[in-house]
């Protein structure tokens, strides 16, 4: 087990494995997000905006170049991606978000809801840590 990860390790295939994941949780984390709209109550709505979903779309598609050209710019860029569309969307969604913890007409956070904003949170570790090269040869 030891050579194998050391191997890994040597030929950067770390990198290539969280650039992955992150395309697949990135994907899974827009259809959450597309999902997450549909918990509304009659008072407050949660709702798509196009600032959240156009730098998502851009984020997933940089995690797939990602995975295709080994650039440690397309993983930052995956990341600044994934942090702008965490940022807007809790700015688009503050009103829904201070009506739960205010307990205001009883509403609460669905599953899609708390899996979207995890799922971002994961999605920009994954592509930060993927820039790393893990080759144990380059210092």
């Amino acid at each position: 087990m030891r050579e194998f990860l050391g191997k890994a390790a040597k030929n950067g295939i770390v990198s290539y494995i969280l650039n992955a994941c992150a395309f697949i949780l990135g994907i899974a984390a827009l259809i959450c997000y597309l999902v997450s709209a549909e918990d509304k109550s009659q008072m407050t709505e949660t709702f798509i905006s196009a600032t959240v979903v156009v730098p998502l779309v851009i984020a997933v598609l940089a995690n797939g170049a990602g995975i295709v050209y080994q650039n440690s710019l397309v993983k930052i860029g995956a990341f600044a991606m994934y942090f702008l569309s965490l940022v807007t969307w809790i700015f688009n969604q503050v009103g829904y978000i201070v009506n739960v913890f205010m307990g205001i007409d009883g509403n609460s956070f669905g599953f899609a809801y708390v899996t979207a904003f995890v799922l971002f949170i994961v999605c920009a570790v994954l592509s930060l840590t993927a820039v790393k090269n893990f080759n144990k040869d380059r210092q």
